[in-house]
């Protein structure tokens, strides 16, 4: 019998059921990406209002080094005189104290789940004319932003912005609070970028009053030295773990109060940053304890003494290292 060399009919017409699904597929991602899309402009033209083109703003610094940094970022501010009201919006991240001509106004160390924009009214101590702001930021890792915008009324939103006219002052000095000291250096800020961005994505502002600044100043009741465990997390062949290191100290007991942590160096701080770690507890016997609560003051150069922002209850500061003491201000 003849061979039948043909090949096989093959059915090359289209799946119609596979078509439609994927068309359904195809539209499905269509209105995913134009709702996340517009979404996305709502919610950037909110934050747009907030602090309109203000940029966040850094010291240059290597980051990933991990080293403790402290600086003043300054700006001349002048105010006309018809304007309806002068409002601050302000964040600087992780810790800030914010001072306006000269006057210390807030201090507030940020808390990484509520994460805010901090919106302070000052009409009632700015006045026409030229106006300082001035604020500390202190970062124990070296890591973070700061981002401003003033307003001086309703179609004058974000009138002076976070951006590179800002001053960085390495060096403290008191005058950075009223003026720029002719003999301290000062560099233009890195721009980090403009909102959102980070860590900080779309932040919220929210309302907050005048810290009532401490007035009484609290001695200890007695301080002695030990050697306290500092927990530090070390790598150990590539991975991270947990340990106690012995580190002598000075303990002070101010009896069971409540107040600011104020840390005052022996010597002001010469060169570069300065982390000093502490931490409270209530009981004596704690103070040997591995207590992972600890805190980190960072000094910049030329500064003696710093005081938390946050205010509070405890009998025994431990302040790790030596040439540092403690004190309360409340």
């Amino acid at each position: 019998m003849p061979t039948d060399y043909r090949l096989p009919t093959t059915d090359y017409r289209p799946d119609y059921r596979l078509l439609k699904r994927i068309t359904i597929a195809l539209a499905f991602l269509f209105v995913f990406t134009a709702a996340f899309s517009q979404l996305h402009l709502v919610y950037s033209q909110k934050f747009f209002e907030v602090t309109g083109e203000a940029k966040w703003v850094w010291a240059h610094h290597r980051m990933s080094d991990d080293v403790p940094l402290a600086f003043f970022a300054a700006r001349d501010v002048v105010l006309p005189e018809r304007r309806r009201y002068t409002f601050l919006k302000i964040l600087g991240d992780p810790e800030y104290t914010l001072f306006v001509n000269g006057r210390q106004l807030a201090a507030r160390r940020i808390d990484a789940e509520d994460r805010q924009i901090d919106f302070y009214d000052l009409s009632s101590v700015v006045k026409t004319g030229r106006n300082r702001i001035v604020v500390a930021v202190r970062a124990n890792k070296g890591v973070g932003g700061l981002i401003a915008a003033v307003d001086i009324g309703p179609e004058t939103e974000n009138w002076i912005v976070t951006d590179d006219t800002w001053r960085i002052f390495r060096t403290w000095d008191p005058q950075i609070l009223v003026h720029d000291p002719p003999q301290l250096a000062w560099e233009s800020p890195v721009i980090v970028g403009e909102p959102p961005i980070g860590r900080w994505n779309f932040l919220p502002a929210k309302k907050r009053e005048f810290d009532a600044m401490p007035a009484t100043l609290l001695a200890p009741k007695e301080a002695f030295a030990l050697k306290a465990k500092l927990p530090m997390i070390r790598t150990v062949s590539g991975v991270a773990v947990a340990v106690a290191e012995q580190q002598r100290a000075n303990a002070f007991d101010f009896g069971f109060t409540r107040g600011h942590i104020r840390v005052t160096l022996d010597k002001p701080q010469a060169i570069g940053s300065r982390a000093v770690i502490v931490r409270t507890a209530n009981l004596r016997e704690e103070l040997n304890a591995i207590e992972w609560n600890t805190r980190s003051l960072v000094f910049a150069p030329g500064e003696q003494a710093v005081v938390t922002p946050d205010e509070e209850s405890f009998r025994y500061v431990l302040v790790y290292g030596v040439g540092a003491r403690a004190e309360v201000v409340r």
